[in-house]
């Protein structure tokens, strides 16, 4: 019998119980035959010869039942596997096509010592056959080159490594109509979070003061899928901080403390002061010439409206007028500016007439702007309520654009683009602010000894205007459109007293407060300081390159 160890073809281990017990029937058969018939047939002389002949016949039957045992397994070869759970023996067929595995399922990664091409023969017992389909279905391929998919396969086998909430930042933008409590749940802010957040804000800013288009810094720790921590309590994105500038000396941030609550911190940036002078003559207009010579958009609109009182820019500016400006500026550490500050005086000369004001306190808490002698530049009214625009229908008898007749023009028209900001021309009380006949969009406020003006075709009205708001002088109140019987866009105002309706560029109208005794020294002092100052100051001609005077002004000019 050969060496089932040797690697020819045969499998490991003893020849089965089964073989044994046959090998021995067929012995114990083989003796009684051999005995029985040595008696009858030969006698006793014969029994030697016949026990002889009887037994390589015996041997000949054990060899025939040790060759039916052992021939499905010709060929055979082994194949050990090293790991912890391996199967004990795996068997193929070298000499048929590539097949699945005889194998039971693991959970262990394998390491393989032979590889080798599998395959069922059709001579193993029916059970075994069924065993070697139910293992090739189950773990296919065991022995199949690793490839980035099967590697990824069991890796996802192994135990996930444990995940932890990451850090997001992100920034918002407020829109139009849009609440900071909106903002941040549209952000995947939890809103009890959102609440307390908001409410620790409004110690050190209202949000109801955010304007759309606002900035806002958001930080989160963002938690894994599937983990929203004990009993869900933690909400996905777990907000950490607020952040937001309102303005460029100011910066707002709210942020979580230790205990979950929420708290807030106002920082104040520090910036020099300085100022600065320009001037320049006029040739086009009063806002590109004065931007030309370096003097930046905010101080040119503040500059109009100083003059809008006592100056007409529609009919009354010519070519070859002149201005000047003096004016504050903030810069930051390297000396470049940052914010705008301040008018401090101001001349504009207009066909000849040269008209000059400072900024003043008289130590009220209230300043104005006052001409040489104390006169405040305020009106009762302003003159024209809106800034930039054109006069383009006067006020009386007119043929009407739409209605083809003569028709009386009760008010003056100023076209100017859709969106154009109209002011209150006094300070009063807004008595209607809606849709009102021919007019469109209208506004009508009262004022006070009997005085009301009117604003008509108006786009849209300013936020919180309604019947019953106060106003002030050169407040928003609401934009230029072409509601109503128009042609175009345009302001269309009125001004009636005590019920009849006036021409509003012919008015006479009371001026503002005007300085005396104590209060006009100090203005007078005032102006020695300025005309000081602006001596040492440089000619601005670009914003950019514009430098701070090294000394300040005085605490009135505020």
């Amino acid at each position: 019998m050969k060496d089932e160890t040797s690697g020819d073809g045969a499998i490991d281990g003893d020849v089965p119980a089964t073989f044994w017990r046959r090998a021995q029937r067929n012995a114990q058969f083989s003796f009684k035959l051999y005995a029985s018939a040595s008696r009858l047939a030969l006698g006793q002389s014969r029994w030697i010869a016949a026990s002889g002949v009887l037994g390589a016949m015996s041997l000949g039957l054990v060899g025939l039942g040790v060759a039916s045992l052992v021939a499905p397994y010709d060929g055979v070869a082994t194949a050990a596997l090293t790991a912890d759970h391996a199967p004990r023996v795996v068997a193929w067929d070298t000499k048929a096509a590539p097949a699945a595995v005889v194998v039971a399922k693991r959970t262990e990664p394998r390491v393989i010592e032979e590889v080798a091409t599998l395959q069922p023969t059709d001579d193993l017992p029916e059970t075994a056959a069924d065993d070697l389909a139910t293992a090739s279905l189950a773990d296919p391929g065991l022995f199949a080159p690793q490839t980035e998919e099967s590697l990824a396969a069991e890796a996802a086998l192994l135990p996930a490594e444990p995940r932890e909430p990451r850090a997001v930042e992100t920034t918002v933008a407020l829109a139009s109509g849009e609440t900071l409590m909106e903002v941040l749940q549209n952000a995947g802010v939890d809103r009890i979070d959102a609440y307390h957040a908001v409410a620790a804000m409004t110690s050190y800013y209202s949000p109801r003061k955010l304007r759309a288009g606002q900035e806002i810094s958001l930080a989160f720790m963002e938690m894994p899928d599937g983990m929203t921590g004990e009993e869900g309590e933690t909400p996905a994105k777990y907000l950490t901080s607020i952040s937001l500038e309102p303005d460029i000396e100011r910066a707002i941030e709210v942020t979580r403390n230790d205990d979950g609550s929420f708290g807030g911190k106002e920082t104040i940036r520090e910036f020099t002061e300085g100022f600065v002078r320009a001037s320049g003559t006029i040739s086009n207009s009063l806002f590109l010439d004065a931007e030309q010579a370096g003097i930046p958009p905010q101080i040119i609109i503040e500059m109009i409206r100083m003059y809008s009182y006592s100056v007409d820019f529609q009919r009354e500016i010519q070519p070859g007028d002149k201005f000047e400006v003096y004016f504050s500026r903030k810069f930051d550490d390297l000396q470049r500016p940052v914010k705008e500050g301040d008018v401090l005086h101001a001349s504009l000369t207009v066909g000849g007439k040269t008209h000059k004001l400072w900024r003043f306190d008289p130590g009220d808490g209230v300043w104005d702007y006052f001409d040489e002698s104390g006169q405040s530049m305020k009106k009762f009214l302003m003159k024209t309520p809106i800034d930039g625009a054109r006069l383009s229908s006067g006020y009386g008898l007119r043929r009407h654009p739409i209605l083809g007749y003569s028709k009386m023009h009760a008010g003056v028209d100023f076209a100017a683009p859709t969106g154009t900001p109209i002011y209150a021309a006094g300070d009063g009380t807004v008595t209607r602010a809606n849709r009102f006949g021919s007019f469109g969009n209208y506004v009508s406020i009262r004022h006070a000894n009997g005085y009301e003006t009117a604003y008509a075709h108006l786009n849209g009205f300013a936020r919180g205007i309604k019947a019953g708001t106060r106003v002030r002088q050169g407040q928003v109140i609401a934009y230029v459109g072409t509601t109503g019987r128009s042609t175009g866009p345009h302001l269309h105002y009125e001004v009636h007293v005590n019920g009849k309706k006036m021409n509003p560029l012919a008015l006479k109208v009371p001026t503002g407060r005007k300085l005396e005794g104590k209060q006009l020294a100090a203005f007078k002092e005032l102006r020695g300081n300025i005309a000081t100052q602006m001596a040492e100051a440089p000619l601005a001609t670009k914003v950019a390159t514009a430098t701070a005077s090294a000394k300040g002004g005085t605490s009135s000019a505020n």
